[in-house]
């Protein structure tokens, strides 16, 4: 996906997600203030920052589920 369309990265990543039982994850502030300036000039209304990080990890773990589950049973 790394070179797909604005659209296509805006259905990743961009789309607001319902978050329920909530839970903190800190990150400097200069990754921060980078986040918040892709969130606020590509998403739309309703997109956050939470809902971009929590689509960026869910992403991650789909795609590396096979190697993190072979990387557990080390």
């Amino acid at each position: 996906m790394r070179r797909g369309t604005l659209e296509a990265y805006k259905q990743t990543f961009l789309v607001p997600a319902k978050l329920i039982e909530l839970r903190a994850v800190y990150l400097s502030r200069a990754t921060q203030k980078r986040v918040d300036f892709v969130v606020r000039r590509l998403g739309d209304r309703g997109a956050n920052l939470s809902s971009f990080v929590e689509r960026i990890v869910r992403t991650h773990l789909e795609d590396y589920a096979e190697e993190i589950e072979e990387w557990r049973k080390l």
